[in-house]
């Protein structure tokens, strides 16, 4: 098996070949069309005709090597944390770019099982008005906490400006994702993700964006995906009891569903887990992330099916 590590910056990527045949070989190229070209041509002067690539998703740097690359070859984009958690498992203390794609091809021949094949997004305008949405509430959560610790009118009032047109900006992307969302042939499936208590339109769009684009096999594929497996977040559980969520999965999707698990918490949306939960005496964000959990698996199986949520044939109110 052929597997190369990528480690990618803006300008440049260094890559480490391990071989079947046990031998190990390095290049570094441009990060661009150019480069990635050239990569190409590196690959098939080793006489390769099959390989496994994998690289972090450092945010957008690795887009083009990700696109380009899954067109000739298995790609896998994994999460940075999971490299940097598992170089120090392997007492890893060398921190240079090159090291870096040596540790994430040692990491894909270890844990190849587990990971799953990137795919050129579907709607690329869709994933890209949903990373501005992100960017816009980012930005405006940082200036509200600047708001909140600035006592002086005048910059409170230019913190304040900021955010309204920063509001204003985030309507009008959510609107252009609707829009986007709209044109697909499978828009059916975000307005039947809607009908899941506390899941709204902006929590069924990352839903849906994710949920069309990648193809997972199982439920338990994609709550692993999302960083929400039980035995994730057992390990996310400090020794004095009190729940946290893993720094593993998909940040985005987390995040996404942390606000209507947290709603469907106070208006206790799913009875049985929540009360069983708490007899359990489990903490409240432990039992937030059951919720978190179970939303993830109901949108795998509205989107599966393609039917919209109901309570008695999904069991979530018993």
């Amino acid at each position: 098996m052929n597997i190369i590590g990528l480690d990618i910056s803006k300008d440049t990527i260094d890559a480490t070949l391990h071989k079947t045949n046990g031998s190990i070989h390095y290049i570094k190229f441009k990060n661009n069309d150019d480069g990635l070209k050239q990569f190409r041509l590196w690959i098939k002067g080793n006489r390769i005709r099959k390989a496994y690539i994998g690289m972090e998703a450092t945010g957008i740097y690795y887009e083009k090597a990700a696109d380009m690359l899954s067109s000739y070859y298995t790609v896998y984009v994994i999460n940075p944390l999971k490299i940097k958690d598992y170089g120090k498992s392997r007492f890893n203390r060398t921190k240079t770019d090159k090291a870096d794609s040596n540790l994430i091809a040692d990491y894909i021949k270890r844990h190849q099982d587990t990971l799953i094949p990137y795919q050129i997004p579907k709607n690329k305008a869709l994933q890209k008005l949903i990373n501005l949405k992100n960017q816009l509430q980012q930005h405006q959560k940082q200036i509200k906490n600047r708001l909140h610790s600035t006592e002086e009118d005048f910059i409170r009032n230019i913190h304040q400006d900021l955010i309204d047109t920063i509001q204003d900006k985030m309507e009008q992307v959510k609107i252009a994702i609707s829009e986007q969302i709209k044109k697909q042939t499978d828009y059916n499936h975000y307005r039947n993700l809607q009908t899941i208590p506390s899941i709204g339109k902006d929590t069924a769009s990352v839903l849906y964006a994710q949920l069309t684009e990648k193809h997972f096999k199982t439920a338990n594929q994609f709550v692993s995906y999302a960083g929400l497996s039980p035995a994730i977040i057992q390990s996310g559980t400090s020794v004095r009891g009190r729940g946290r969520l893993s720094r593993y999965g998909n940040r985005r999707l987390k995040s996404t569903l942390y606000m209507p698990a947290l709603c469907a918490y106070r208006f206790n949306a799913f009875p049985k887990l929540i009360n069983n939960l708490k007899k359990a005496g489990k903490p409240k964000m432990v039992i937030i992330v059951a919720i978190m959990r179970k939303l993830a698996k109901l949108a795998y199986y509205i989107v599966k099916t393609g039917q919209p949520y109901d309570a008695e044939r999904h069991r979530l109110n018993q």
